[in-house]
C-alpha cells in the first residue's frame, strides 16, 4: 500500500463516475460534475448558427457528421461549424477539412465550452466521454444523433450479450438517450434497433443516413483522388477487405487467405486487381501481422472516410462490419467470410442469421474461393433488392439534404 504524502493527507481531489471528491483533513465533499459544469457553462448564452459536430469519439472528418456539414457547404447556410477532433494538429495535416469549420480539441475545456453554447449537437455516437464530464444540455439547444452504422446483423449497445468493459458505461448511455432529440434512420429494422438502445427517448425519424448519399452519385473526382493517393493505374480494380474485432482480441479469425482469393477474383471478374485492407480502430496495434508488405496489398485503415474507400471499391469482403449494409447499395458484390461465426454469435449476439442476408458466406478459405467462383451478380442484386424491401430500406441519395432542412428548422426556432 502507498503511504500517502503530507499534503496528500491534509487536500486531496479524486474523479469518479461523474462525482469530484474533495478530502480536506480527512472529510470529503462529493461535487457532481453536472454541478461544475452549470457552474461555468449554464449562464452562457446560445449562439443560434452554431453547430458542433463529432465523429467517432473525436476520431476525424468523415461518416454522417461529414455528409451534414458537406451539404451545409455546399448550400452555404451561414452557420458557425465547430468540430471536435483527439488531434488538432494532425486532423489539420492529414484530413481534408474545409477552412470554414473551426477544430477544437476533443479532451478539452473548450470543446466543453463550443457544446455548452451551440444551437445544435451531432454526433455518430453517444457522448459518453463529455456527459462523464457533466455536459448537460440547455433549453433551446438540439442534439442530433445520427449513429454510424445501419441494417447491421452484430447487436449494439444495450442488447449486446458480451458485459461492457465500463463498469460505469450505462448511467452515461442513458443520460445521453435523454439528452437526444433526435435520432437518423433509414429503415423500419434501425427504428427497432434505436428505439431499445436509446431506451425509448429520442424522436426516430426516417430521413436516411447522409453519408450513404454517396452511392447515388457520381465518384469519379473521388476515385481519381484515392487513386492517385495509392498511385494505382485508372485500370486496375479494388478488393476491399473490412474486418470487425472481436471483444476478446482474438486473432485466430483473421486468416482470410489474401493470395489466393485475389487470384479467385482476377479468374471470376477478370482485370487486375489490388487488395485494400480497412482495420478497425481496435485491431490497428496488430497491423503488422494482419497486413503483410505486398506491392498489391494496400493499408487504408488511416484514410479517414471509409465510405469514400467503399464507393471506389469493386467488391468488398467483411464479418460482420455494418459497412457491408452500405455498400450493398452500390450493386457491387459483397461477400462475408465469417470462420468464427459460432463463437461471434455466444459472444455478441446477431439480429438475425446471417446466412439471409444477400451475400455469400464463408467460414473457411475454401468455402470463400467457391462463392467467388461460382458468384451469380443477376441472383445477388435481386436479393439485395428484396433485402433492402423487406427491411424497409428508404435510402435514395437525399437523405442530407433533408437533415439539413431539419437543422434550418431548429435553427429558427
Amino acid at each position: 500500500m502507498t503511504e500517502l504524502s503530507s499534503i496528500e493527507r491534509v487536500f486531496s481531489i479524486t474523479n469518479q463516475n461523474g462525482i469530484k471528491e474533495v478530502c480536506i483533513f480527512g472529510c470529503v465533499f462529493k461535487i457532481s460534475k453536472k454541478f461544475i459544469f452549470n457552474l461555468k457553462y449554464k449562464h452562457l448564452p446560445i449562439e443560434q448558427n452554431k453547430i458542433v459536430f463529432v465523429n467517432f469519439k473525436g476520431g476525424g472528418y468523415g461518416c454522417n457528421p461529414k455528409y451534414i456539414a458537406e451539404e451545409i457547404i455546399r448550400q452555404n447556410l451561414p452557420y458557425k461549424m465547430v468540430w471536435l477532433v483527439k488531434d488538432v494538429e494532425n486532423a489539420k495535416l492529414s484530413m481534408d477539412i474545409p477552412s470554414n469549420i473551426k477544430l477544437v480539441p476533443f479532451r478539452s475545456a473548450a470543446a466543453l465550452k463550443e457544446l455548452a453554447t451551440a444551437k445544435i449537437w451531432i454526433d455518430n455516437q453517444r457522448k459518453i466521454y463529455h456527459v462523464r464530464r457533466g455536459l448537460n444540455k440547455k433549453e433551446g439547444q438540439y442534439y442530433i444523433q445520427t449513429w454510424h452504422g445501419s441494417l447491421g446483423i452484430k447487436k449494439v449497445g444495450a442488447e449486446a450479450n458480451t458485459p461492457n468493459t465500463e463498469d460505469s458505461w450505462l448511467p452515461f448511455a442513458i443520460e445521453d438517450s435523454k439528452m437526444t432529440d433526435y435520432i437518423l434512420s433509414n429503415s423500419t429494422f434501425d427504428d427497432q434497433v434505436f428505439e431499445k438502445n436509446f431506451w425509448g427517448y429520442g424522436n426516430i425519424i426516417k430521413l436516411g443516413h447522409p453519408r450513404n448519399d454517396i452511392f447515388f452519385k457520381d465518384n469519379t473526382l473521388i476515385k481519381d483522388r484515392i487513386y492517385k493517393k495509392y498511385n494505382l493505374d485508372k485500370d486496375t480494380k479494388v478488393l476491399l477487405y473490412v474486418p470487425s474485432f472481436r471483444d476478446d482480441y482474438r486473432l485466430y479469425c483473421y486468416n482470410l487467405e489474401y493470395k489466393n482469393i485475389l487470384k479467385a477474383v482476377e479468374k471470376r471478374f477478370g482485370g487486375n486487381w489490388v487488395l485494400m485492407i480497412r482495420l478497425h480502430p481496435n485491431l490497428i496495434k496488430y497491423t503488422e501481422c494482419l497486413i503483410p508488405p505486398k506491392d498489391n496489398i494496400i493499408n487504408v485503415t488511416e484514410y479517414p472516410d471509409i465510405q469514400e474507400i467503399l464507393a471506389i471499391s469493386d467488391i468488398a469482403i467483411t464479418d460482420y462490419s455494418s459497412c457491408i449494409f452500405d455498400f450493398m447499395l452500390s450493386g457491387k458484390p459483397g461477400f462475408l467470410f465469417a470462420n468464427d461465426i459460432e463463437d461471434f454469435d455466444k459472444d455478441r449476439g446477431f439480429y438475425y442469421p446471417l446466412e439471409s442476408t444477400p451475400f455469400p458466406l464463408a467460414k473457411c478459405n475454401d468455402e470463400m474461393v467457391n462463392n467467388i467462383k461460382n458468384f451469380d451478380l443477376e441472383l445477388y442484386q435481386k436479393n439485395v433488392k428484396e433485402f433492402l424491401q423487406s427491411k424497409g430500406c428508404m435510402e435514395d441519395g437525399l437523405a442530407s439534404q433533408r437533415v439539413v432542412s431539419l437543422i434550418q428548422e431548429l435553427v429558427n426556432k
